[in-house]
């Protein structure tokens, strides 16, 4: 047989598929409030209780939030399915192999990223550098948990800095994953200190607008945070054994 199995979708799903291409066509902006159930039902000729499961589902896709007496509104992109599954994965994965995979990835999205920021990043972008590596001074005096957040932003700085909105998007699924990596790594002594001179080099690296020495200090600096990151796992494996 050459012919392949026709999938037969469900009424409430083809409006559903029918409102995300109108929704993702720009039609409707972020934040804007989509037509009342009702009038949709009557635009598809179909009853509410199929409108509503509709919504259901672009609900689920992340795409709209219901609003209790106020109805349905278009949501920002979030990140937080493509998060959500790469948790799972990464668990399936194990925590050895989940460090050198996460460790990776970081090596081919964050290098590029601030080889893109020191070519691209303007004033706003340097003074919002500037603000989150003094936060990292303070947290890094108060708790491991908040250096991590403060870690994290500097991050996605970076990833703004480079002016094209993919960069973000893909940076920030993986974040989550990290969080939990790098406060671990940190923990070793020596970390944080070696966090805040890295990262003090990589601003000034995007301040002289000199990509190669902004990659080659990312580089070391998440090869630094790996070792680190083994390390600590190591001594924890000892300690539950």
């Amino acid at each position: 047989m050459i012919f392949k199995k026709v999938e037969r979708k469900k009424l409430y799903e083809l409006i559903a598929d029918e409102i995300e291409e109108v929704i993702l066509s720009g039609t409707y902006e972020i934040g804007s409030k989509l037509p009342s159930e009702q009038s949709i039902a009557e635009q598809f000729e179909v009853s509410r209780n199929i409108v509503r499961e509709a919504m259901k589902i672009l609900q689920e896709r992340r795409l709209i939030s219901v609003v209790d007496g106020s109805g349905a509104f278009v949501t920002k992109p979030s990140s937080g399915a493509t998060s959500d599954a790469l948790t799972r994965y990464l668990r399936l994965l194990g925590m050895a192999p989940s460090i050198e995979a996460l460790y990776e990835i970081r090596s081919v999205i964050e290098v590029a990223n601030v080889r893109l920021a020191a070519l691209r990043a303007g004033a706003d972008d340097i003074v919002q550098l500037e603000n989150a590596m003094e936060k990292m001074r303070e947290c890094a005096k108060i708790s491991i948990d908040l250096w991590t957040e403060a870690d994290l932003h500097f991050h996605l700085i970076i990833a703004q800095a480079t002016h094209n909105p993919l960069m973000t998007v893909m940076l920030e699924p993986l974040v989550n994953q990290w969080r939990g990596v790098i406060g671990t790594g940190y923990s070793v002594e020596g970390g944080v200190s070696a966090g805040l001179d890295a990262h003090k080099a990589l601003l000034a690296a995007i301040k002289n607008n000199d990509p190669d020495t902004a990659a080659e200090i990312m580089m070391e600096h998440l090869e630094d945070s790996k070792q680190r990151t083994k390390i600590a796992f190591e001594i924890k494996e000892k300690e539950q054994s």
